[in-house]
């Protein structure tokens, strides 16, 4: 009962098991394992893509807006335009122009460094060796730090999350899979690493 039950949550059948058994994939898991890859390299080079361009825009506007709301936007309120001649001579030697090149040099560094991050995490190589683990199941409860995007108090807060362990073996699992595989009861647990999947499962004795 409780392997049906794990069929049905992990998605596998007889055949998946008995591929995995022998440290082969089936047609189904390949293709979905192949999907699975793409899609989350692809998440990584759009996400790259986005954060830089924002990070690009926002250094290249700040040093426009900066001069513009000291400078230019007091004038115009005022109507007076005679410190124009304050600001000519600041261009003429070179303060605008170094300006303008740390404006450029800050957001090309920082892009580079973030595109860089996503390229290589996208780029990473597909692992889709099966491997397994075996033995008596233990469960305990554990903490990891997420992002919280939507707050701009805390970017960061722990969660409480469950591991399944299985002699030197921890995946953290969701807790409604303690009423399947039971603590105290031995299982064989067959998984990929990247991207990480549970195949399939089997109660052993």
């Amino acid at each position: 009962m409780s392997e049906t039950k794990l069929m049905e949550l992990w998605n596998f059948d007889d055949a998946d098991l008995g591929a995995n058994r022998l440290g082969q994939l089936t047609e189904k898991q390949k293709n979905y394992l192949t999907g699975e890859h793409k899609g989350q390299r692809n998440v990584f080079f759009g996400v790259g893509g986005v954060v830089g361009a924002m990070i690009a825009i926002a250094f290249c506007c700040l040093p426009i807006l900066t001069i513009g709301g000291r400078t230019v936007l007091p004038m115009i309120l005022s109507g007076d335009f005679s410190d124009i001649q304050e600001v000519i001579p600041f261009a003429a030697a070179g303060g605008i122009g170094i300006g303008a090149v740390i404006s450029v040099l800050v957001p090309v560094v920082s892009v580079v460094a973030i595109l860089a991050i996503y390229f290589v995490r996208g780029s990473k190589k597909a692992d889709i060796t099966v491997k397994h683990a075996k033995g008596t199941v233990k469960y305990s409860w554990g903490t990891k730090r997420v992002r919280t995007p939507g707050s701009s108090v805390r970017k960061y807060e722990d969660v409480r999350v469950l591991h399944l362990s299985l002699n030197d073996k921890k995946f953290e699992v969701h807790q409604d899979l303690q009423k399947i595989i039971k603590e105290g009861e031995a299982w064989a647990v067959y998984y990929t690493s990247y991207p990480f999947k549970f195949l399939s499962a089997e109660q052993v004795k």
